[in-house]
C-alpha cells in the first residue's frame, strides 16, 4: 500500500512538472478558425497520470499545473485551462465507470470500449462546461475579446450580420475545438503509455486503467 502511494506521488511530481514545462515552452498548436484557442500538449501528461493512477492523482496533477501557471502568468488563462481539463478528467472517469460495468467478452475489446466511452463523456462534459465559461468570459470579463473573435470569423469567410452570429459561431467553434482536444490528449497519452509498456511490461500491474 505504501509502495503504491509512493509510486502515485512520483507520477504526480514528474508529470505535473512536465506539464508546466510544456506550457511554459508553449508546446501548442493554434486552432485555425480561432487562433486564441490552442491545442495544448501540456494536457497529455495529465491524461497519462489519469491512465496510470486514476482521477484523483490526475486532478492533483492538474491543480499543481494550474497553480504553477497562475504564479507565472496571471490568473485568467490558467483558470480557463483548469476549467477545461478538470471537466474532461471527471467526464472521462464517469465514462470509464459506466464502461467498466458493461459485460465484456474479452479484456482487450473491453478496455477499448471503456476508453471510448470515457472519451465520449469527457467530450460532453468538457464542451458543456467550456461553453458556459466562455459565455461568462465574453459577458463579464472581457467583452472586447468578442470583437477579436468576430474579426477572426470574418477572416475565414464566415458571414456575420449581428452580434448573435458572433456568439453562435464562437460557441460552435469552441465546442468543436474542445471536442477535438479530448481525443487528441487522451489517445496520445494512451499511445505513449503503450509504448512505455512495451519497454517495461512489469509496470502494467500498477496501472489503474488496466485494473478496471
Amino acid at each position: 500500500m505504501m509502495r503504491r502511494k509512493s509510486i502515485i506521488l512520483t507520477y504526480v511530481a514528474v508529470f505535473s512538472s512536465l506539464s508546466i514545462i510544456l506550457a511554459i515552452t508553449r508546446a501548442e498548436v493554434p486552432f485555425p478558425p480561432l487562433p486564441y484557442l490552442k491545442f495544448d500538449f501540456a494536457e497529455i501528461p495529465i491524461m497519462i497520470v489519469f491512465m496510470l493512477g486514476g482521477p484523483v492523482p490526475a486532478l492533483v496533477t492538474e491543480v499543481i499545473h494550474w497553480l504553477g501557471l497562475t504564479f507565472r502568468s496571471g490568473w485568467l488563462g490558467p483558470l480557463m485551462k483548469f476549467l477545461a481539463v478538470v471537466p474532461m478528467i471527471i467526464g472521462f472517469w464517469i465514462g470509464v465507470k459506466i464502461g467498466a460495468k458493461i459485460p465484456q467478452r474479452h479484456w482487450r475489446t473491453g478496455s477499448r470500449r471503456i476508453f471510448i466511452i470515457g472519451m465520449i463523456f469527457g467530450i460532453i462534459i468538457r464542451v458543456v462546461v467550456c461553453s458556459l465559461t466562455n459565455i461568462i468570459f465574453f459577458l463579464f470579463i472581457s467583452p472586447s475579446y468578442l470583437l477579436y473573435a468576430e474579426a477572426m470569423l470574418r477572416a475565414i469567410g464566415i458571414s456575420i450580420s449581428s452580434q448573435i452570429d458572433v456568439w453562435i459561431w464562437t460557441l460552435i467553434l469552441t465546442g468543436i475545438f474542445n471536442a477535438i482536444h479530448v481525443p487528441l490528449s487522451s489517445i496520445t497519452s494512451l499511445i505513449i503509455l503503450r509504448a512505455a509498456l512495451r519497454k517495461i511490461p512489469s509496470v502494467a500491474r500498477n496501472i489503474w486503467f488496466l485494473q478496471l
